[in-house]
């Protein structure tokens, strides 16, 4: 792969300053999911191949969380991740070329996938951005990580920043924390996935089930290490998760087509955890088990949602609908973060 480049979540990583520290929540997305992010360069987990599970080049998708910390009162902000279809760059006929930090590139088709966080916490306003684009396929294997990114501000000032390209199965890095720069690489085994948009390529899974699970590695770079890790996703059952704050089509008990103005929606609950002691316990994402679908009417200005199979309507498959983060504060006591869905939409903000 070429030079080029990694939110929602990094595995690794703390997202929230809390009362008394001046850390960050240990938030070891994997996800997107999407997460969905997120992100193999795997000939093939010991459950079968990545797919493509932006099928038929679906141009835009954006999954918008709120942001809830259990040790304060009401949320705390909001989790945005998108995902952006590229045609492969062409001289001629598609000169747009993708953008991941300081790397510009002419792309393989595939997504970019971006995030932002925006919260406040203990006073203090945090904007995490994280991005990563994913070839497509190299005709075996399905969403490989290109380039990669990920920006953390807290009130305004640039803390951290990291900014790489993957080379084969090595994350050749940038880093820039406590005004310090270093560069370095990190060597990947197989299967290994992107560390910063993860969770939403792992909606590409083909073999989910109740019982799935599986190893892999991927790249821990932050301040204080910079190195490869291993991590287990398991899931143990379905959930349902009921009263998300939006509205879509459904079917009642005689089959008829009603209008919800909540969605319920039945979901893998998996678990994400690292073979190494890391604060905190493992993190539990959500997918659902049956594709959402979802259609723009026809002035583009909405996005209409359904919890059956319609043909005018997009399939979303394994669309990750909530993250919880359990973490002890400096006084041991147990806390959560959970970012739970909010809204699905095909519209990019430009439109």
């Amino acid at each position: 792969m070429g030079k080029s480049v990694a939110p929602r979540a990094h595995f690794g990583y703390n997202y929230f300053i809390m009362k008394k520290t001046a850390t960050f929540i240990l938030l070891i997305l994997v996800v997107t999911a999407l997460a969905f992010a997120l992100a193999a360069c795997n000939n093939a987990t010991t459950q079968g191949q990545l797919v493509d599970a932006w099928k038929n080049a679906r141009p835009y998708e954006r999954y918008t969380y709120t942001v809830d910390d259990s040790a304060y009162e009401g949320t705390e902000g909001t989790y945005v991740s998108e995902i952006i279809y590229y045609a492969a760059y062409d001289a001629e006929e598609n000169t747009d070329k993708v953008t991941v930090g300081d790397y510009s590139f002419e792309q393989r088709e595939g997504y970019l996938i971006k995030s932002t966080l925006n919260a406040s916490i203990d006073g203090k306003k945090l904007l995490f951005e994280t991005a990563c684009y994913f070839a497509l396929t190299d005709g075996r294997n399905y969403l490989l990580p290109y380039a990669t990114l990920r920006s953390e501000t807290v009130d305004g000032k640039q803390t951290f920043r990291m900014n790489g390209v993957y080379s084969g199965s090595t994350l050749e890095y940038t880093l820039t924390a406590d005004g310090e720069t270093k560069s370095g690489s990190v060597g990947l085994g197989s299967p290994y996935y992107d560390n910063n948009e993860f969770h939403q390529s792992l909606r590409g899974v083909s073999t989910f089930s109740s019982s799935f699970s599986f190893g892999f590695s991927t790249a821990a770079v932050n301040a204080t290490e910079q190195t490869s890790v291993s991590l287990t996703f398991s899931v143990s059952g379905t959930e349902e998760v009921k009263d998300l704050p939006f509205p879509s089509l459904g079917k009642d008990d005689e089959d008829k087509e009603v209008q919800n103005a909540t969605t319920a929606l039945n979901c893998y609950c998996a678990s994400l955890s690292r073979a190494t002691t890391v604060a905190g316990a493992s993190q539990r994402l959500y997918y659902t088990v049956d594709p959402v679908y979802a259609a723009k009417n026809a002035e583009g200005t909405h996005t209409s949602l359904s919890t059956y199979a319609r043909d005018d309507m997009w399939a979303l498959p394994h669309v990750l609908v909530k993250i919880v983060e359990p973490y002890n504060d400096a006084d041991r006591n147990e806390h959560t973060v959970t970012y739970t869905l909010q809204d699905i939409s095909l519209i990019p903000d430009a439109e």
